[in-house]
């Protein structure tokens, strides 16, 4: 027992450091997989805007994108607000009803030119969204480009798992390998 507590002891900094390298690579990774989830929303923000700057109608703009309901659907979705964030257009709607996300995230949007966030209308629903301003004629507004965020949180869920086993793993493998040290190294060592 002893040299169980012993080896314990002698090996918390090791543990200290295995917990901190699991904990790096998982915030790097889980920030990959969350970051790379703005990509299809920001796709169909910029065509959308695209469209709609080339004097494309509201609803010539949205055409060929999908309608969805965001609470059954992993579509992405577009959404289009005049400059005071009320919905002019859409292919998305939530149980049965047009949503837009709070005024802030468009105050944002217009201040930086772009708002990259999570939008959580209701619980469950969670979207990954870019709300880009456009101008058209004098006419100011905003295309919202966003799809559900359940599979890139499936994904974290599941790289959370890996990397917890990781380290129960590791710290395993490293207490056992420290405590079959100190017993080979007390039978080498003659006792004074």
């Amino acid at each position: 027992m002893k040299q169980l507590t012993k080896t314990f002891v002698s090996c918390l900094p090791l543990f200290c450091a295995i917990v901190c390298i699991y904990g790096i690579v998982y915030l790097a990774n889980q920030q990959y997989i969350r970051l790379s989830a703005n990509e299809i929303p920001m796709q169909y923000a910029i065509e959308t805007k695209t469209r709609l700057e080339n004097g494309i109608p509201l609803t010539q703009a949205i055409k060929g994108v999908d309608s969805t309901d965001m609470r059954k659907s992993l579509a992405p979705f577009v959404i289009i607000c005049d400059n005071k964030g009320q919905q002019k257009a859409s292919t998305s709607t939530l149980n049965g009803h047009m949503v837009a996300p709070p005024a802030g995230v468009f105050a944002v949007a217009k201040q930086n030119g772009e708002n990259r966030r999570t939008w959580q209308p209701e619980p469950g629903v969670r979207n990954a969204i870019v709300v880009l301003p456009y101008s058209v004629d004098g006419e100011q507004g905003y295309v919202i480009g966003g799809h559900s965020l359940r599979e890139t949180e499936d994904r974290e869920r599941f790289l959370l798992g890996q990397i917890a086993f990781g380290v129960l793993m590791t710290l395993l493998a490293t207490f056992i390998t420290a405590l079959i040290s100190g017993f080979i190294s007390n039978k080498i060592t003659p006792a004074a």
